[in-house]
């Protein structure tokens, strides 16, 4: 295959790091942009873009990203964070490895995911959403914004009635508690049939839920999901990444939960083979990429979240035993976490909402 040139967006993921090490072991050319610079991943790229920051100002970024592919010419535009929302409205026919802007809101859409999987015989918790001015309920229940990430603003069992916060573009939404162990995929799918899929597990958690250690499943249990990923692929004629939490239950069933149509940290479980990792978005083969078998961790969050009072000893033990993404940058990753953490604390908010604040999709942005 004829080398490429890839443009990376939302770089300031850290599967910048794997994806630009796949593409370049093909021989490919690599390009970023974000609206925020991280210097442990783009160090890895050929050059990097800023832009203006696409849920805040969507004109401006409009604007810078046709500018940017208008000069670079990139045979390959590949979103990795929720600005891929952004980047396919205002696609004027780029080379995207996504799907268009409708399918990617069906499964952002905690209702409308829940809706299509059932749809295809697929196993899912009792959802509807909350009426205009229904608060939430004591009992067995999930409530949760329909757009929502890293399991913000969840409502989990509550003992007794709790008001909740409104927003018409954004309803909540009531699902049934489902008991048991949370489980992942992660996804790559070209022409609605799977390239490349991990499916894993974390006991490594910041509070507001993001994973920072990915453990591979056992190899049953992870063939149960990859099927259920290729019914999701080939029912929607998929091109793109997607990621799905399940619910493990005691009596051994799977349950949906939820999607995430875009890059997630369990491709890192893909970055043992970078050629077929390259090739499963290009297009080179059609085998499927799998898991080897071995964990992978966000070697600053381990030191920054895992370490704690009574968890040293199984935090030293997997964090020996996983392949650290950020090994050999880890002074830079550790003063991107200060500096974002700084920037953080100077607007108010978090470092998860803050490097999320500028790129979140937390509407149906096929309505304006």
């Amino acid at each position: 295959m004829a080398a490429m040139k890839i443009l990376l967006t939302g770089t300031r993921a850290p599967v910048t790091r794997d994806l630009a090490a796949a593409f370049a072991a093909r021989g490919h050319e690599v390009h970023g942009a974000d609206s925020l610079a991280a210097a442990s991943t783009t160090r890895t790229l050929n050059s990097f873009t800023l832009h203006a920051p696409p849920a805040q100002r969507f004109d401006a970024f409009a604007r810078d990203a046709q500018a940017l592919v208008d000069r670079l010419q990139p045979d390959l535009i590949l979103p990795l964070c929720e600005d891929i929302f952004y980047w396919t409205k205002a696609s004027q026919g780029w080379p995207l490895f996504a799907p268009d802007l409708k399918a990617l809101i069906q499964l952002h859409s905690k209702f409308e995911f829940v809706v299509l999987a059932d749809c295809l015989g697929l196993p899912v918790p009792q959802t509807r959403r909350l009426s205009p001015g229904e608060d939430a309920e004591p009992g067995d229940w999930v409530y949760k914004p329909e757009y929502s990430r890293f399991g913000r603003r969840l409502v989990i069992q509550p003992r007794q009635a709790q008001a909740l916060a409104r927003d018409p573009k954004n309803p909540w939404l009531r699902q049934a508690w489902i008991p048991g162990e949370d489980v992942c995929f992660h996804a790559i799918a070209r022409d609605g049939a799977l390239r490349a899929f991990a499916a894993y597990r974390s006991s490594w958690r910041t509070r507001g839920g993001a994973s920072y250690y990915f453990d591979p499943l056992e190899p049953e249990l992870a063939q149960r999901l990859e099927a259920m990923a290729a019914r999701l692929a080939a029912a929607l004629n998929l091109t793109g990444q997607f990621a799905c939490d399940l619910r493990h239950d005691p009596d051994g069933r799977l349950w949906l939960i939820e999607c995430n149509p875009r890059a997630t940290s369990g491709l890192h479980l893909l970055a043992h083979d970078p050629g077929a990792l390259s090739d499963a978005f290009t297009g080179g083969g059609d085998s499927i990429l799998r898991s080897d078998g071995r964990a992978t961790c966000i070697g600053p969050a381990m030191w920054l979240y895992g370490l704690r009072p009574g968890r040293y000893r199984p935090w030293r033990t997997d964090l020996r035993r996983a392949r650290n993404v950020f090994a050999g940058v880890t002074c830079a990753a550790v003063l991107d976490t200060m500096g974002f953490s700084l920037r953080a604390a100077l607007a108010g908010r978090n470092l998860q909402d803050f490097l999320t604040a500028d790129m979140e999709c937390n509407r149906d942005l096929t309505c304006t």
